[in-house]
């Protein structure tokens, strides 16, 4: 049946759709995409949420989607929701060339400063990032209520715990830079090239999240290549492009930080956790993600919205 299906769709046999496949790094990942989708979707359903799919296209086109139904899903759990308590839930997953697009860690000197910035630097802190967050948006508010007289700007709205697109945890893996230096030395050249990383047999693995998404900004008109806070509710990253595993993580779009320069879009890059060659192969998901969609709802409390039924995919 599976070749028949090949052989209907595409015109060849099994061996050379496969060959295709193989050539194409584009398709495989739209079909990654699906899968996570397909697995979400299983996830769901087995935590006794209704699941309803959402049109990628309506009818009218792209530009006919309702800015509150940007995401695949709409979720409700049965039974104790109410009929029009909906949450949309984005499926997303990481991006390929975190470590090695640009260069940026092709050598021992470029993996130290890296780490060191994010382990061994004092000025680095919850409390700087939010500052500098803040500083960014008051600036570009001031600037937008000159241009647009009597108009409100959107709050800053980053949570002071939690600010800025990057989590991880590298706590304790070394006591000193020397450590950290000696560490990185006693890797050879392989681990630090494009072959290695694409393997997932880098120094370093960075689990960091893929959404370019121009939009603009309803009340600013700002326009960012990233989506909008209330494109979704929650968005599922799958991790197995770094992990090898499909298991899922999860965020608010209300709870997690927004951009600085315009509090109506999200960062068009969040990094999850970083791991670590032979110190540490297990994320540890820390908030504002979440391992389970359970935990991320009753602690974040996103907001309901209704469901559009001209956005239904009724295939």
């Amino acid at each position: 049946m599976n070749s028949k299906f090949i052989l209907d769709h595409f015109g060849v046999d099994v061996d050379t759709y496969l060959e295709a496949l193989k050539m194409s790094p584009s398709a495989q990942g739209y079909i990654l995409g699906s899968i996570s989708e397909i697995l979400l979707k299983r996830y769901l359903e087995k935590r006794e949420y209704e699941v309803v799919r959402i049109k990628e296209k309506p009818s009218g086109g792209y530009n006919a989607k309702n800015y509150e139904a940007r995401g695949d899903f709409y979720i409700r759990k049965k039974n104790k929701w109410g009929n029009d308590e909906w949450l949309v839930v984005e499926s997303k997953g990481l991006k390929s060339n975190s470590e090695f697009r640009g260069s940026k860690l092709d050598s021992p000197k470029k993996v130290y400063n890296f780490l060191k910035s994010k382990i061994f630097d004092h000025n680095r802190s919850n409390e700087r990032i939010y500052k500098k967050s803040y500083s960014t948006y008051l600036k570009i508010k001031r600037k937008w209520e000159r241009a647009n007289p009597g108009n409100v700007f959107p709050e800053f709205k980053c949570n002071k715990e939690f600010p800025g697109p990057e989590t991880f945890y590298l706590k304790g893996l070394w006591n000193s830079e020397k450590d950290l230096i000696e560490w990185i030395n006693s890797f050879s050249e392989y681990y630090f090239t494009e072959e290695a990383y694409r393997k997932i047999d880098g120094i370093i693995t960075i689990l960091e999240t893929h959404q370019p998404s121009k939009r603009k900004g309803i009340v600013t008109g700002i326009e960012q290549a990233a989506p909008l806070v209330y494109d979704f509710n929650i968005m599922c990253v799958d991790l197995f492009l770094r992990t090898r595993k499909h298991e899922f993580v999860f965020m608010n779009s209300e709870e997690i930080s927004h951009s600085p320069t315009s509090p109506e879009h999200l960062y068009q890059n969040y990094t999850i956790d970083i791991l670590v060659k032979d110190l540490k192969p297990i994320p540890v998901i820390q908030r504002p993600w979440y391992r389970n969609i359970e935990d991320c709802i009753k602690i974040t409390k996103p907001s309901f919205r209704s469901m559009d039924e001209s956005q239904v995919d009724i295939r």
